[in-house]
């Protein structure tokens, strides 16, 4: 059986499950996929097991956290403590052998809500440390990057939900090619501590780390245990979360994008259902302008002075046309991609046209599926204004209740 995170914890909770035999069941899977579709970059058994014992007695004894005995995987740019976090990526095997010494604090913070890690997932298609990750609806498609084996395992069914990050569409991506829903949080919302490579908010500004999962309620349940200060990454903002729950999806103003597809004219009918008003061409076409800028951010080190402050400039410049032209409305809702996932390769910088113009801004973004096209997963971006996670969650889960997720063809 599949599970989703919020579920499975009701189930422990309820004595209607046992943690040892689910994350039993779930390391067996993930030993079968890896024959399939890769994804692992590892294992511990020994290690997942005696938490999952240990997790069983405290449930027993009325105790336990609120995703007591849930499994869940992290991306191989994540530290969790005693496990192998080599950072590789499709063209380095990254410091192979590394081992650290402490959680990320998102790790940290599931973990003592009692989730279990049961892998470290693979970044990227073609993992220079670990092999490739291959689609599971269809092995001889991409996973997208660069969050690949996060996304591929939770469509695969191996974890109800796994962390990711996310500097330009690497959890979206992968979220919207392989079918499950993705959250890109707030800039400042989670903290990068524990992110490797380190990233800082001065030095990069964009990369966040979230969740991916088969259901957006369970991306809600994760930020809301992930977010906020820790006192070591000074660029997180002590803002209060919202509750997804608060919020009148009927009373929304929803803008459309100028260049909008037909799965987002999906969401669009689904939202309209519920009572929205809906803006269309609310904001233009800036997939190309959004290009441009990450292109010189990608080559910042290469760039003089002058160049950067410009970079910078016109970086804050498109920020604030956005927050201008949006200002009028509560979400936008744009397509996560140009189509299904195409044959397997590794990620273009083309694929992320959709998915750049929020990294710049920072705002958060919610993928979701809203269907299949040629038998292959489709998904569409709701965007809401910073700090807003919440509404794009709200709009997000609506959209989800008339486009159930499409089982994985390997499950």
């Amino acid at each position: 059986m599949v599970w989703t995170a919020s579920g499975l914890a009701a189930e422990f909770r309820a004595g209607r499950a046992s943690v040892a035999e689910v994350v039993g069941e779930s390391l067996e899977r993930l030993d079968r996929l890896a024959l399939v579709i890769g994804a692992v970059a590892a294992t511990d058994h020994a290690r997942s097991m005696a938490e999952a014992e240990a997790a069983d007695l405290r449930l027993r004894a009325g105790g336990g956290g609120a995703l007591e005995g849930v499994p869940f995987t992290v991306k191989n740019w994540i530290d969790v403590a005693g496990w192998p976090v080599s950072g590789a990526t499709a063209a380095s095997p990254g410091s192979a052998g590394r081992v650290p010494a402490a959680d990320a604090t998102a790790v940290a913070r599931l973990r003592a809500e009692g989730a279990i890690v049961i892998a470290i997932s693979s970044a990227m298609a073609g993992s220079a440390g670990h092999g490739p990750t291959r689609n599971p609806h269809d092995p001889s498609r991409a996973p997208g990057g660069s969050s690949s084996g996060a996304a591929a395992l939770v469509a695969a069914g191996a974890s109800p939900f796994a962390l990711g990050s996310d500097s330009g569409g690497s959890i979206r991506l992968p979220a919207a090619w392989c079918g499950v829903a993705g959250l890109k949080p707030t800039f400042g919302r989670v903290p990068l501590t524990g992110h490797f490579p380190r990233c800082g908010s001065l030095e990069d500004g964009r990369t966040v780390i979230g969740p991916l999962a088969r259901g957006v309620d369970d991306l809600a349940a994760v930020l809301a245990v992930i977010a906020g200060p820790d006192g070591l990454d000074a660029g997180v903002v002590p803002v209060p979360l919202g509750d997804p729950g608060d919020v009148e999806v009927g009373a929304l103003r929803v803008g459309v994008i100028a260049g909008a597809d037909e799965p987002t004219a999906r969401a669009v009918e689904a939202l309209g259902r519920a009572g929205v008003t809906v803006v269309p061409d609310a904001v233009p076409d800036v997939r190309d302008e959004a290009l441009e800028l990450t292109r010189r951010h990608w080559g910042r080190v290469r760039l003089s002075g002058e160049e950067n402050v410009r970079l910078l400039w016109d970086r804050d410049r498109f920020r604030r046309r956005l927050l201008i032209a949006t200002a009028g409305i509560d979400v936008l809702l744009t397509p996560a991609t140009s189509g299904p996932a195409p044959q397997w390769r590794e990620s273009a910088e083309t694929d992320y046209l959709w998915t750049l113009p929020w990294s710049l801004t920072g705002a958060p973004v919610v993928v979701v599926p809203v269907g299949t096209e040629d038998g292959l997963p489709v998904a569409v971006q709701v965007v809401a204004h910073p700090w807003r996670d919440h509404v794009a969650l709200a709009v997000a889960r609506h959209i989800e209740r008339r486009f159930p997720v499409t089982a994985a063809t390997v499950a």
